[in-house]
């Protein structure tokens, strides 16, 4: 009986214990990988065993499965081998001569072993899902900073020009409008440059004379149109977060993308963790991604569990009607599950899935038009109370007895 032992440094072939032949991997780590990936393809051990008549075992599933797909007869060691091998493994590279003695061999087993975790953080690292869930994180991120100085921004030059705040809605306009400078220094031409419309240029124009706020000084100023200087430039950078997060779900999630849009499909991405967890996830799961607090406080007080989380934010949830959202979520969640998979495993983009989801969602608006009638309970008389107490008072007398 020969047999063919998988180590870490390469692969020997022994004959009753003693070693016939030795293929020693160039790079162990690479090379070892590549074997139990089933991607190796161990000619030299193939051309080697092909001559052989003998039976032949191996320790590994993945070095079976290689040498079946070459035709050579070999089947799978008994786990109790498996784990004698497995104990003296030292021993092993030793005799095979992949290490010059046991010491050796424990201290390269452990530099592969290094290596080996390396390589894989190496490669969990440059995974492209992990890279959108950091931009669409950094993009909610720069929504509140800008939300945070925008509110600081309209507080601090309302002082100086209080009415602005109410004819002005766009942050990006009341930005531009600072960056001019104090409110005398504010023209029509400036308000027309900022891309206002002839309605509203009229009436900062009017506004602009007849302000009552107060002076502002030239020190507060600069620090004024520094923030406002701010806003406009993480504008910019928002603008640019948000083109590659399309454009990288696109590349990556293209089904997912096209179900869920590819904003609240990069949430969903991010808050499932990777494109793999979200591929294992259940619709159901899916379905109540970013409402966890609120499902586990049904689960402890028995109230509704939610019926959607960072779903609410798809237009075909977000704009139905209160009855309908929790029906549209579920087949929703059920497209994005099936599409999370086929983005997983490479199937490119599937058009039929939007299709049936738009299909279904239809289905949905026409048969729910009108709310559901729910049954009021009667409330309980009093009559009903007393008889409880009496119950409950009863059970507990015959429990403990009268003291």
């Amino acid at each position: 009986m020969y047999s063919v032992i998988l180590t870490e440094l390469g692969i020997g072939v022994f004959e009753d214990e003693k070693v016939l032949k030795a293929f020693p991997f160039s790079e162990p780590v690479e090379d070892y990988v590549f074997v139990k990936k089933g991607e190796s393809r161990l000619s030299d051990l193939a051309k080697f065993l092909s001559d052989v008549e003998k039976g032949i075992e191996v320790n590994d599933k993945a070095l079976l499965s290689i040498l079946k797909k070459k035709s050579i007869n070999v089947q799978l060691m008994s786990e109790e081998d498996s784990v004698k091998i497995q104990s003296s493994k030292p021993k092993i590279l030793e005799t095979v001569g992949f290490a010059k003695d046991e010491n050796d061999a424990m201290s390269k087993l452990r530099e592969f072993a290094i290596a080996l975790s390396s390589s894989k953080v190496s490669e969990v690292s440059e995974s492209p899902d992990l890279h959108i869930i950091q931009a669409i994180n950094a993009l909610d991120e720069t929504d509140k900073i800008i939300n945070t100085l925008s509110s600081l921004l309209r507080e601090w030059y309302g002082l100086h020009f209080p009415e602005l705040d109410n004819i002005i809605d766009s942050i990006n306009g009341y930005s531009q409008i600072v960056l001019k400078g104090t409110r005398d220094k504010l023209s029509k031409k400036i308000f027309e440059e900022a891309g206002f419309p002839e309605s509203k240029v009229e009436m900062l124009t009017l506004v602009t004379e007849k302000s009552r706020g107060g002076d502002i000084s030239d020190a507060n100023l600069s620090i004024v149109q520094t923030i406002a200087k701010q806003i406009l430039e993480l504008f910019e950078l928002r603008k640019h977060l948000e083109e590659h997060v399309e454009t990288e779900m696109k590349n990556i999630a293209p089904n997912l993308s096209a179900i869920l849009g590819t904003a609240v499909g990069a949430r969903i991405l991010a808050k499932a963790g990777s494109l793999t967890k979200l591929a294992k996830m259940p619709a159901s799961t899916i379905q109540v991604l970013g409402a966890e607090k609120a499902l586990f406080r049904s689960l402890k007080t028995g109230s509704q569990p939610p019926k959607h989380g960072l779903l609410f934010q798809h237009a075909s949830v977000h704009a139905a009607p209160r009855w309908q959202r929790g029906k549209i979520a579920r087949a929703v969640a059920g497209k994005a599950a099936i599409g999370s998979r086929v983005d997983y495993h490479g199937g490119g983009l599937n058009s039929m899935l939007l299709e049936k989801l738009n299909i279904r969602v239809d289905e949905i608006g026409k048969k729910y038009v009108e709310p559901p009638i729910r049954e009021i309970k009667p409330e309980p008389s009093r009559d009903r109370f007393r008889s409880e107490f009496k119950k409950q008072k009863g059970k507990k007398r015959k429990k403990f007895g009268r003291r």
